[in-house]
Order: C-alpha cells, then structure tokens, then sequence
C-alpha cells in the first residue's frame, strides 16, 4: 500500500511550517476513518452502533467541541481497544462492549477517547508524522488485525511506519477530561474507575498475552491512572454522584443483541 493521503497532508503541514486548522484537522480525520474503514472488520449491525453512537454523541455534545460532526463506530474484534483520529471519529471495539457490565463503564472509555480529540493530541502526533502510512499501522498496533495472515496480503505497512502512542501526560489529560465529560452528561464517573480495574485484573490473569494487551501497550500507567481516578472520585460529593446515571435500559438491550451475534472473528495471536 502506497503512503496515504493523510500521510502527505500531513507531511505537508509540518514541512510548510503551519499549525493544523479546524477544517484541516477534520479533513485529516475524514482521510484516515476512511482508511481505517477499509483496512478494519467493522461492525455493521445497526442496533448496536446505534446505541454507541448515541451514547457518544450525548457525552461530546457537553464538551468544548460539541460543534464538530463526530462519529462512532464499532470494530469487530474481540481485542480491547478504542482510539480516536482528528476530527471527532472515534472508533470503539467490540471487546470494550463486551466487557462493560453498566453504561457507565462504557460512557468512561467514549468519554476517554472524546478528550483525546478535545485536547487534539492525535492532530499534536500526526503534525510529527513524516513518510508513515499511519492509518495502516494504527490498524495494526490498535487491533492485531496485522497478524492475521488473511491481513497481511492486503496490508503492507511502508518503511519504518511507527504510531507514536498517547504518552502518560496525554493519557492522565484524557483521563481528567474524560471524567468531566462523563459527568456532564449526567453519567457517573465511577464507571471508569470499574472497567479499568476490571481490565487490570484480566491483564494480570493472563500474564500479558490475551485481549487486553493491546489496552495496556496503548494506555500507559494504568495502575497510576486508577489511582488518579481514585483521587477525582473522592473530590465529588457521593450525594452528587448518587444522582447520576449508572445504567439504563437501552444499554442492557444493546449487551442482548450483542450476545446473539456471531464470536467476533479471531486474528492470530490472539
């Protein structure tokens, strides 16, 4: 696969010495979720992409950047992950849907994912990107779909094509915002303090080698981070908390319809 479009606007961007606009960030996002379309298993079925994109719809509209046009997609994987590309796509897999046990846990990872696009990090990492199919290997290092045989033959990631990751300071910034975006929705943050001690605990279970895995080589410093989190939950009144939302209807209907659907299809090295 030759360097994306993405790839040469950016490198554009940055040898022209210029920061990235508004529309610029935007275009960036609508060249690389097209990209990353392609090159990942989507999932397709309505009902639950629906509930998704509602859900993070709700929770960026009370952020500072509720005018951008965001969109929300589930990759079907069982591996657990979510990221987020310039311009408000954020992409979410099905291994974090499946895992979650209450809305709330959901709402914190979108929430997460949302503050990385408020905060404009990945437009900070692509303003560095030079001559790297970066949508490629994000594909690659976000679900493990580059191990799968079958994807090898479609995807050649160029050169020393390397995504730089999140570092802590990016993350702990998510983290903090997300937290905040969560809550102005009306949904309680303690969701995010649940799934990533949730996540840990597998991790732990399996020594570092099942879905997980992919979670903690993109999101740095867990440990420190639920102890962040921790920290934020304990500056909120627990009768404030008390009065947001934990759980609905709609996402239990969401979590039954996923269970009637096929396992997600494995990639080796799984």
């Amino acid at each position: 696969m030759r360097t994306s479009a993405f790839a040469l606007v950016a490198s554009t961007l940055l040898l022209a010495g210029c920061g990235v606009s508004t529309q610029q960030e935007i275009q960036m996002g609508q060249q690389e979720a097209a990209q990353v379309d392609q090159q990942l298993p989507m999932l397709q079925d309505p009902a639950i992409v629906g509930y998704v994109n509602n859900l993070g719809q709700e929770i960026a509209s009370h952020t500072s950047r509720a005018d951008l046009d965001w969109h929300f997609s589930v990759v079907n994987t069982d591996v657990v992950n979510a990221f987020a590309l310039p311009g408000g796509y954020v992409y979410v897999n099905r291994g974090v849907l499946e895992r979650a046990t209450k809305m709330d846990e959901l709402a914190g990872v979108l929430g997460h994912e949302i503050e990385h696009v408020v905060e404009r990090h990945s437009v900070k990492q692509m303003e560095q990107a030079q001559n790297a199919n970066i949508g490629v290997t994000l594909a690659c290092v976000l679900t493990n779909v580059c191990n799968s045989q079958v994807a090898q033959a479609a995807i050649q990631v160029g050169g020393t094509a390397v995504f730089a990751k999140f570092s802590r300071e990016d993350e702990i910034k998510a983290d903090e915002g997300g937290f905040r975006n969560v809550m102005n929705a009306g949904i309680n943050p303690e969701g995010m303090l649940t799934f990533f001690q949730k996540l840990l605990q597998e991790e732990q279970a399996s020594g570092g080698s099942g879905a997980t895995a992919s979670w903690f080589a993109d999101h740095p410093g867990t440990q420190d981070r639920i102890a962040d989190i921790q920290r934020m939950l304990k500056q909120v009144p627990q009768s404030t908390l008390n009065k947001l939302t934990t759980n609905t209807t709609s996402f239990n209907q969401m979590k039954a319809r996923l269970a009637q659907l096929p396992p997600a299809p494995k990639v080796q090295g799984q």
